[in-house]
């Protein structure tokens, strides 16, 4: 969607709606504009000479235009369902299509997989490099190893915001946030790109390598649903590889199966066309579940990720092609990297007795609570540093406000593990594990505890301190004055220190996530309070692993507000089912708290601030409630003709921004409230096609311009409409009409479909530069006339628009746009007339959106860039 769903064009003698005092204003018009034609109304623009390619370019969009998942239903493609239902089409060619998704969401499974393996060898390289690098400086003496310490975590820090801010401004933050708005129908142009891939890769590792409070499993989700986008279009152009080798076709559907079109376009029809955003939504989704699934090994808590948190639409294919996909990218990770076989925080923790439950469930709720409250405090600091961010467009201020706190974080750990660090002896535990510590300035045979658990890899300190009290980390007798791995000391000043210096690296120009460090601060915490308690109560054997645990997850399920997927995730990265019912008990306490204490979840706050994307939550929001659609639609609305002028035609498209025109028929127009019948729906895209295409031009009377190359014209313009459909959606980041004349002449000279048989070259002809076509050269009813090109859109509109009645509940909208994925609803009165238009932009504002729905642009330039996070009219957006 670009600026608007429904044009805004005013009327005359039409009451405008208001929504809480906020008048609807119109784009300007006072209906001079048209006049009558066959007994109703069209726009008729004043005659003059088509403009050029660059004042026809859709206008720079601002905030992300929405993607069509509705296929088109042009009549070329009604003729081709009408054809395979007559004559049959074997069920085997479907069978294979479904065969080669599986086999790419397979192979994109294993990809992520490898890359989540890559990516944690990448990162224990790194850290232990730099950890080896900071003991040689240790030895010599602390402030010389301070210095190496900021040298190495600012230069690597600033080696990934420059990259982030150079090449992939996609790349910044965890990425989750931006996959969620794509799902919920947000196109979000080079989301997937090579370049952000690459970018997020590296910029990950080395921010990990740098000590930031950051992690890399909301990165995966990223990475995941880059690998998975490419695997979309890879099948998809295989798939249309295949289907031009015919002799496969007859190979797999038999001898008896149905003869295929002989031309390439109507065979792309016969074989079910293409609905690329559908794929793509439904690559998008496994790829995002395999990324937290590979991040955690935890494949069936992935899938309840995507379905809890990332998908706004679910479905029967969406599952098991996350299922497939976590589940490959599961095995793949182990089998590449055999640390996380058994899950990425295995831990061996005992099963409690039932009666120990009962004694201790109230312990493990009030530390919970403790969790819950952190993760709630980590939300306000991080939304109070929102106005001191640095804007994007600023990199100099970006670089510096990364490289600031990169300083805060190394000065923090340096002084820290100086002053509260205490040194402990080894283990027998951690030596016959080979746990990675920091000698720091300890002597041999000892480690600085503060130091080894902040400066450690961070999976390495979390699978640590859950395991505090098992087997593979054993207290014994060890109390507070003989403290065993971690002072307690050491945990109370990471937990303090690490709060504000998570939030401060929330939104920094650098790839990284929030899961891990919040169960890093999470952990701490449990383990501390774990420790006091087991020393209070000495006989009831409590295990401050299990404490850590379930404080982890409660700080996790506080900052994102996440519940089933996230039980199940910590219950199987620990790979056992002893710590259950503390998790679930953890879970429910820490979004109790995160509600009394009047916080949202980190997506569900980014997704509300971001001006640049129009989500819909799963929920209406309760402002629609006493809300109907006749409150919240945009009107009045700007139809199109069934016969449209050329040059009325290319007038609308230059004067509207939106990509959604109600079509109807001059005959049912009604003169007192200037309203028509609504008889379809076309879209921006579909017209511009149509414009640049003189084949498919008519007469005033519906007569084509070109007979004899009608019906060929109209079947490549409808294979052109839906590949353009699929490959991206409509409306101002499209690009400008040089691109639109290219897609359009090729399709009607048969460029994009080998061995077609085109006809006459369309660029020659729609390259004059005026509206009325000389017809000497081409016959027809009209040979040796000059008559006006119209625009017949009868065969290529959608004859079936989503519409509702003026009482229908603003709320039923809002469920009927993200449960059908509709980007347009018609609103409509008794007799079917047009009085008004819904999008998701409509539905936003209603609901109380920051950006008012009717600015020019240089108003939300000039008032409203303080709240992007990148620039708007960046070449990346």
């Amino acid at each position: 969607m670009g600026r608007k769903g429904g044009a805004k064009k005013f009327i005359p003698g039409y009451q405008r709606k208001t929504v809480s005092g906020s008048s609807r204003r119109g784009k300007g018009g006072d209906g001079r504009g048209l006049q009558e034609r066959a007994g109703g109304f069209c726009p008729m623009p004043p005659r003059l000479p088509p403009p050029p390619a660059a004042a026809m370019d859709s206008a720079i969009s601002w905030v992300a235009d929405t993607l069509d998942y509705e296929p088109l239903r042009p009549a070329a493609a009604a003729r081709a369902a009408a054809l395979r239902r007559q004559e049959g089409t074997s069920p085997l060619v479907w069978y294979a299509r479904a065969l080669l998704k599986l086999a790419c969401t397979t192979l994109a499974g294993l990809a992520i997989g490898a890359t989540a393996a890559a990516m944690h060898g990448a990162i224990d390289a790194l850290v232990g490099w730099r950890n080896a690098a900071l003991q040689r400086f240790y030895a010599v003496g602390l402030l010389q190893a301070y210095a190496a310490q900021l040298a190495i975590s600012c230069a690597l820090a600033l080696a990934a915001a420059g990259a982030v801010q150079a090449f992939a401004p996609r790349a910044a933050g965890g990425g989750v946030t931006w996959c969620m708005a794509f799902l919920n129908g947000n196109a979000v142009t080079g989301l997937f790109s090579p370049t952000v891939f690459a970018v997020k890769w590296a910029g990950s590792v080395a921010a990990m390598g740098a000590a930031l409070c950051l992690g890399v499993e909301a990165p995966m989700v990223h990475l995941g649903a880059c690998v998975a986008w490419a695997a979309s279009k890879a099948e998809r152009r295989c798939w249309s590889a295949l289907a031009r080798r015919r002799w496969l076709y007859h190979l797999v559907a038999g001898p008896h199966a149905p003869p295929l079109p002989a031309d390439d376009e109507g065979l792309a029809l016969a074989l079910g066309g293409r609905q690329g955003n559908v794929e793509e939504r439904e690559a998008v989704s496994a790829g995002a579940a395999a990324g937290i699934a590979a991040a955690f090994g935890a494949p069936i808590g992935g899938v309840l990720f995507a379905l809890e948190e990332a998908c706004s639409v679910w479905n029967r294919r969406i599952a098991w092609r996350c299922f497939v996909a976590s589940a490959a990218a599961v095995f793949a990770h182990t089998q590449l990297n055999p640390r996380s076989l058994g899950g990425l925080l295995a831990a061996p923790l005992r099963p409690l007795h039932h009666w120990e439950w009962l004694r201790q469930l109230p312990l493990l709720a009030l530390v919970s609570a403790g969790g819950g409250l952190l993760g709630a405090a980590f939300n306000r600091l991080r939304l109070a540093a929102r106005p001191l961010r640095a804007r994007a467009k600023d990199h100099a201020a970006r670089l510096r406000e990364v490289a600031l706190v990169a300083a805060a974080t190394t000065t923090a750990i340096a002084a820290l593990a100086a002053a509260v660090g205490r040194c402990l002896p080894v283990p027998e535990a951690w030596a016959r594990q080979e746990r990675e510590w920091v000698q720091h300035a300890c002597p041999v045979g000892q480690y600085n505890d503060l130091a080894t658990a902040w400066l450690g890899p961070a999976v390495s300190s979390i699978r640590s301190l859950i395991s505090l009290g098992t087997s593979q980390e054993p207290l014994g007798e060890a109390v507070a004055a003989h403290p065993l791995y971690y002072s307690p000391a050491a945990l109370a000043a990471m937990c303090a220190a690490y709060l504000p210096l998570f939030a401060a690296s929330a939104a920094l120009a650098v790839p990284g996530g929030l899961f891990m460090p919040s169960l890093l601060m999470g952990g701490t915490f449990g383990a501390l309070a774990g420790g006091a308690l087991r020393t209070a109560l000495p006989g009831w054997d409590i295990q401050p692993g299990l404490y850590a645990l379930c404080s982890a997850t409660a700080v996790l399920g506080s900052v994102f507000g996440s519940s089933i997927s996230l039980a199940v995730l910590m219950t199987e990265a620990t790979g056992t089912l002893a710590p259950l019912m503390g998790v679930i008990v953890a879970v429910l306490t820490a979004n109790a708290v995160a509600v009394l204490a009047g916080t949202e979840g980190v997506y569900e706050s980014e997704l509300e601030h971001e001006a640049r994307v129009n989500y819909l939550p799963q929920e209406p929001p309760r402002k629609l409630a006493v809300l109907l659609a006749g409150d919240v639609m945009s009107s009045p609305v700007e139809g199109l003709p069934r016969l449209v002028p050329v040059a009325a035609a290319r007038q609308a498209l230059r004067r509207s921004r939106h990509n959604g025109f109600p079509v109807y028929d001059p005959a049912f127009v009604d003169e007192q409230t200037r309203t028509f019948r609504l008889d379809g729906l076309i879209l921006r895209s579909q017209v511009e096609l149509l414009l640049a295409a003189p084949q498919v031009h008519c007469d005033a009377h519906g007569r084509p311009l070109y007979p004899q190359h009608a019906q060929r014209a109209e079947e490549r313009i409808a294979a052109a409409m839906a590949a353009r459909l699929g490959e991206r959606p409509s409306g101002g980041t499209l690009g400008g009409t040089g691109a639109v004349a290219a897609a359009a002449a090729a399709a009607a000279n048969g460029n994009s479909f080998d061995g077609g048989s085109g006809g006459p070259d369309l660029r020659a002809a729609g390259s004059g530069s005026s509206p009325v076509a000389p017809l000497a050269a081409h016959p027809s009813p009209f040979d040796n006339q000059a008559v006006e090109p119209y625009l017949n859109l009868g065969p290529y509109m959608s004859l079936a628009p989503a519409s509702v009645r003026l009482a229908t509940p603003a709320a039923h909208v809002h469920s009927l746009l993200l449960g059908l994925s509709l980007r347009h609803v018609c609103v409509v009165d008794e007799r079917n007339h047009v009085q008004g238009m819904i999008t998701r932009r409509d539905l936003a504002h209603a609901a109380g959106s920051v950006i008012p729905r009717s600015l020019s642009m240089q108003d939300v330039l000039s008032d409203l860039d303080s709240l992007l996070e990148r620039p708007l009219l960046s070449g990346d957006v």
